[in-house]
């Protein structure tokens, strides 16, 4: 996208294998879009908070053979959710999560439906009123590595590890986040499963460029 009123498009990447680096020849490029809510005709937040989401999702995910691109862009998400209060709020983007790519909803705020009194940073949350629809969400006041842990969720990952430094704890760790073994099987079941349903398209390669800036983040 050229200009920061433009919602975001980003890929996904699959490693072939679980242990190690991955190389180059190993990362598969898939689609996700990232829907910036727009309020007064501006962005909920600027086009440097979605960058560095970006960059810090690809900083985590590429040892694991994940990469994020931007193929297009959709439109600028509507004022009416910009502050997520309900169940129902959060339902109602299932509307804008059409199939084919993984969607990520940013809004200004996102209440926790469970403890009202509490405002989350971010939400992997499936719609109950548009079936099969499940998408990310991101508050403008998540932090760098909430779209990495939000996407972990959607990749197979519902549950939160107890492990300090691990991706899908609350609890940081002297390391960069990471996954384990186990969590890496299971995001590459969650994208065959969701390729063979076709939720997601069938994985392409790399271009050359995103091959090169994946080495230079590992």
């Amino acid at each position: 996208m050229q200009t920061p009123a433009a919602t975001r498009v980003f890929a996904i990447t699959v490693l072939v294998l679980i242990g190690g680096g991955a190389r180059g020849e190993d990362v598969r490029v898939l689609p996700i879009a990232v829907h910036v809510v727009h309020v007064d005709g501006s962005p909920v937040v600027p086009r440097s908070f979605v960058d560095q989401q970006l960059e810090r999702a690809n900083a985590i995910f590429t040892p694991y053979g994940v990469r994020f691109a931007e193929p297009s862009a959709p439109p600028p998400l509507a004022a009416r959710h910009a502050a997520l209060e309900t169940r129902e709020d959060r339902d109602a983007l299932g509307a804008h999560a059409a199939p084919g790519v993984i969607h990520c909803f940013v809004v200004r705020s996102l209440r926790d439906v469970d403890e009202p009194e509490r405002m989350r940073r971010g939400v992997h949350w499936h719609s109950r009123t548009h079936e099969g629809a499940h998408f990310v969400v991101l508050s403008s006041i998540a932090g760098p590595d909430v779209l990495a842990h939000e996407l972990g969720h959607y990749l197979g990952n519902p549950k939160h590890s107890s492990t300090p430094g691990n991706l899908m704890s609350y609890e940081r760790g002297a390391v960069p986040p990471f996954l384990d073994a186990g969590q890496v099987r299971r995001m590459r079941a969650a994208i065959a499963r969701y390729v063979a349903a076709g939720e997601l398209p069938p994985a392409r390669q790399p271009t050359s460029a995103e091959r090169a800036q994946a080495s230079s983040e590992q």
